[in-house]
Order: C-alpha cells, then structure tokens, then sequence
C-alpha cells in the first residue's frame, strides 16, 4: 500500500516539476520578448534615477514666452535675436562663457543680413555650437541573389547654413524617446550616408570644452543610458524665476554670471514642443536643452552606466528563479518565506551596488519572476500536497478510523515511516466460530453476505477504538492499535474493542440468525508487546502491516477464545491491572510458543479508568 502511495508521488512531484519549469521558460520568453519591457522601465526610473548635484559649470538660458514675444514666434525665430545674445556673452573675453551650445536650428539661409549678423556674432570668440538634426528610416537593399533587405539608415541629415557653419562645431540634437513616451538614452553618435560620423550635441560642446571626445565615445559607445543629473527647471534656476533669454540680452542679468561656464541656449516653453517626459521625472516635462545639459553632465562626470544585454538579463531572472525554488525546498514554509523575502532584498541592495559601479541591472523581470515563481511553488506544493491527502485519506481511509486517517493526513506522508520499524502495539484477532461446516450448509451469495456483515461489524468496533485493520484473513480480522499512528493508552482501547464485540455479539447473532437462517458467534485475542512494522513484501507487492511473536501469540488467543470470549494475554493483563476484570484460564501450551503461558478472560472493563 505505502509502495503504491510513495511511487505515485513521485509521479505527482515529477508532474509539477514539469509544470514549475514550464512557468519558468514561460517568464524568460516574456522577458525575451520584451512584453512588459514599458514596467520594468518604470521601475528602474524609480530606483536608479534619484536626481543629484547640477554642475556649476553648466547654465541654461531660456526661450521663454517673453522673450518670443520680443523676438517673435519661434518658426520664425529672430537670427539677429541670436546674434544679440551672442554679442552679449563673448562681448567681454576675460568674462565670455568657455562654451555656447545654441539648441536651435539654423538650417538654410533666411534674411541675408541677420545671417551675417550672426555668423559674424559666433565668430567672435569661436566657443559657438549649434545644432544639426537628422532623420531616420529604413533602405531597402537588393542581394546578389534578387532577395531584398531592410536597413535602419540615416536618410536626412540638417546642418547650420554655410556661412554659420564655418564658425561653429554643431552635432545632432536626436534624442532617443523610448515606445512608453520616456527619454531614458542619449545617443552619441550616428554614421552619415557618406561615410562620416556625426556626434550628439552633447558630445561636441564637451570636445570644445575640453578638446576631446568624451571617452564613452572613444571607447566605441554608440547609445548611452542618461544618469539624470537635474530635474526639471534646476539648470534653469526654476520653473517661474530663470535665466531668461531676453532678460540676458537686455542686461538686466549680468553677462559675467557666465563666465567660464557652459551655456546652453535653448526654447523653454511648451508652446515650442521641445519638452520630453524623463526617467527622472513622469509627471513634469523637460525642455530638451535641459535633457542636453543633463547628458553634458554625464561626460563631464564620466558618469557611464552601462545597461546589460538580453543574455545577460535571461540569465539573472534565471538564476533568482532557481534560488526562489531552492528557497522553497526548505522543509517549512515560514523559512521559505523568510529566505525568499532575504533573497529579494539582497537583490535589491545589489543592483544599488551594481548602479554605483556604472551597471544597471534588471529589477522587475528577476523580482516579479521570483514572486511569482515563489506563488507557483506555493499552489504548486499546495496542490500536491491536497492530492497526496486525498490519497491518504482513500487508501488509509479502508484501514482506520476517520480520526486516526485525519491525523495521518495532517502530519503528512512521512508520518508513514516508510520501511520497517520495531514498535510497540496491541494485537487483536477475531474469527468467526465454526465458520468453515457453517459455510457448507449455506448458498455462496449468503456466505459472502454473512462476512460482508460479520466484517462491517468488527472494523466498526475497531475504527471506533482508533484502531487499525491489517487484514482479513479469511473469516478473521487482524487489527493492531498504535500503528501507524501513536495511539494514546493503546492496549486498553485494543481491549475494549475486544469488549465491545463481545458485548454486541448479541445483536450480531440475531442478525445473522435472520439473515442466514444460523447463529453466528465468533472468539476474540488480545496480545501486547515488541512488533515489526512497516512494508513487508517484495517490489511488486508491499502491504503495510506488522510480524512477530506478538502478532502469533495474539493469532493464538484468539484459538483458545470460546464463543463471545475475550481471552488476552498475562502481558496485557499486567499492563491493565485494576483496569479490567479478568479471571486465570490457567497455564496452556499453545502452539508454536515455547513453554506453557497463563492466560485471562475478559470479564468487565472499568471505563472510567
């Protein structure tokens, strides 16, 4: 019986195996496919972007609604504006900012007099970049075999008109806006149809700055996570009180505030629609010069945080996911819990760790993985463990009571003690008197209704002493208490079982009488003492029972038990004294025990001892 219930548990464990895995390949393939790439984004917004220290070295001047309202529109942006500010700025060399970043465009000739004006203005002091912007698609392209190919390329590329252009430095002003709408990359570089590359914005006024490219750059990086240095307004001064573009021009802020400085000059008003929504900030927009000024910011610094690849991402959810399995094959579910909430939270501290080395690790794919691997586990042990009651309760549910099935299901398989044991039991046999004449006198329907009820009868008295049922041998029951279960004053409730019988023989026999036309009685013994239990068998076939001197001198009691009678042995009677009534039927020889035994039969029982 314990064979069959163990090998189908595997089978059960081997099954859910198969199921955990498939919810573990399940993950990794939405994590492949970048599903819910747009929650995990948000995520490491909230726990890689905190803000930080704005560079001193970097100003922003603002084109705001008062300055359009002097300058004009900003389609039709006043290059003699530009040139003023320029003028400004440089008008002084020892005061002039080292670096002036124009986010504007200026592509194609306009009004041929400011367009002088203002290369003549960014002329000055040569500490002049602009912007230039590119445009991108896809090329198809034809193989020698006639198969055709798609490429992204850069199909347009806008740069300051040519008497600007040779003053300045400009770079490309693209900023990657990830498909949930957030700025989180900065690219660096991009690779024109002609052969050439072109830098950011960003990267040129840091290699007019300091007369190189920043070494992201020159390490080969072509897209780069922004640590956002600012949020929003704080390059600016604030959101109502900043550097104004007008304010600037018109003197009432003082030029020699720049010096030295990295100036950005850019629009800063949301009419002009320049404002991006940021890792740093979800709920205000940043005007792009200021998204500029923040990846400057990372150059100056050398504030790098490269993000790992797909691989590398699989294989940590991977990993967390097996440690949560590994936590959860601990034997108690408040230390997989406990080793679980610990695994989470050093995970937590690693990537803050990993963060401030220049990684960036996953956090919602490996965390959201491992909870819900953890749930699996949970239902998944959850369910095998109802199944394997269930079983329990079937198999075990034939033999012993309901109470003593309970309290085998409650403590679970391994209660069973798989494989033989020596234990203390009570022992009690039952058989029906002269059955073997008796059945030749009766029809084989009537012998087997005859046992049906004669056997109904005695495993009702058993189950109700919290005894066990071995077996039927034929017409006679073998049951033992305190097995597999421990059984609370077992021999006295082996001998009230006994007593029980014998008191409802009566009833028994009458309704045998009238069921079979024959009255039926039946002899009762009751031994004590050291037993072997657990499987006994072979591979093929295992039953759960018990062997031994105890069980064969129980089987002989049993012989010696007249009609209704309860004959225990002088062990039990030692262990029950003044708890039974019991009278000597003297020393015997009985068969297949050496030396002769004394004996006892049942008389009464004292109940309430």
């Amino acid at each position: 019986m314990l064979m069959r219930l163990g090998r189908k548990k595997k089978q059960k464990s081997g099954r859910f195996s198969w199921i955990l895995l498939a919810v573990c390949v399940l993950l990794l393939a939405v994590q492949a496919a970048g599903i819910v790439d747009p929650a995990e984004w948000r995520v490491q917004d909230a726990r890689y972007q905190k803000g930080g220290l704005v560079s001193p070295e970097i100003l922003v001047i603002g084109i705001d609604e008062e300055t359009m309202m002097e300058y004009g529109s900003w389609q039709n942006w006043s290059r003699t504006g530009t040139a003023r500010l320029l003028q400004v700025l440089n008008q002084n060399p020892d005061t002039a900012p080292a670096v002036i970043g124009l986010d504007i465009g200026f592509f194609g000739e306009s009004d041929a007099k400011a367009d002088e004006e203002l290369a003549q203005a960014a002329a000055l002091l040569d500490n002049v970049v602009a912007t230039s912007y590119a445009s991108f698609g896809k090329e198809v392209h034809e193989g020698e075999d006639g198969s055709f190919s798609t490429e992204n390329t850069v199909l347009t590329y806008e740069i300051p008109y040519e008497a600007l252009r040779r003053h300045i430095r400009f770079g490309f002003s693209n900023v990657p806006v990830d498909s949930d709408g957030i700025v989180r990359h900065s690219l660096y570089r991009i690779f024109r149809g002609n052969g050439e590359s072109a830098y950011s914005f960003a990267a040129e006024i840091y290699q007019k700055y300091t007369g190189e490219l920043p070494a992201c750059i020159q390490e080969g990086e072509i897209l780069g996570y922004i640590p956002f240095s600012a949020r929003p307004f704080e390059y600016y001064g604030s959101e109502t009180a900043g550097l104004s573009f007008s304010k600037v021009v018109s003197g009432e802020i003082p030029a020699e505030l720049f010096a030295g400085s990295i100036v950005l000059v850019g629009p800063y008003t949301t009419g002009m629609m320049d404002a991006y929504y940021t890792a740093v900030s979800h709920d205000i927009p940043m005007y792009g010069v200021e998204v500029h000024a923040n990846i400057l910011q990372s150059f100056l610094e050398d504030n790098r945080k490269a993000e790992t690849g797909m691989p590398t991402r699989l294989f940590i959810t991977a990993v967390m996911m097996g440690l949560v399995i590994l936590c959860m094959g601990l034997p108690k579910i408040r230390y997989s819990l406990l080793c679980m909430v610990l695994l989470l939270g050093a995970y937590w501290m690693a990537v803050g760790a990993a963060c401030e080395r220049g990684w960036i690790l996953p956090l919602l794919y490996p965390l959201a993985s491992a909870v819900l691997v953890c749930a699996a586990c949970i239902v998944l042990q959850y369910a095998m463990e109802r199944k394997a009651k269930k079983r329990i309760e079937g198999i075990f549910g034939k033999y012993v009571s309901k109470e003593v099935a309970a309290s085998i299901v409650l403590g679970g398989e391994e209660s069973l003690k798989l494989g033989g044991q020596k234990k203390e039991v009570a022992v009690l046999f039952v058989d029906i008197r002269n059955f073997t004449p008796l059945s030749e006198t009766l029809l084989p329907e009537q012998v087997v209704e005859m046992l049906n009820h004669y056997l109904k009868f005695t495993t009702k008295a058993i189950f109700k002493n919290q005894g066990t049922v071995d077996k039927f041998i034929g017409d006679a029951t073998m049951a033992i208490f305190n097995a597999p279960l421990e059984v609370e004053d077992y021999v006295f409730k082996a001998v009230k079982t006994g007593w029980d019988m014998a008191g409802a023989a009566g009833v028994l026999e009458k309704e045998m009488e009238a069921l079979v036309g024959q009255k039926v009685g039946f002899g009762i013994g009751i031994n004590c003492g050291e037993a072997v239990i657990g499987n006994i068998g072979t591979s093929s076939r295992m039953d759960y029972t018990a062997i031994g001197n105890t069980v064969n001198l129980a089987a002989r009691l049993e012989a010696q038990a007249g009609v209704g009678e309860v004959v225990i042995s002088s062990s039990v009677y030692e262990r029950l004294r003044g708890r039974i009534q019991a009278e000597s039927l003297g020393k015997r020889n009985l068969k297949g025990i050496a030396g002769e035994m004394e004996i006892y039969r049942v008389v009464g029982i004292n109940e309430e001892s």
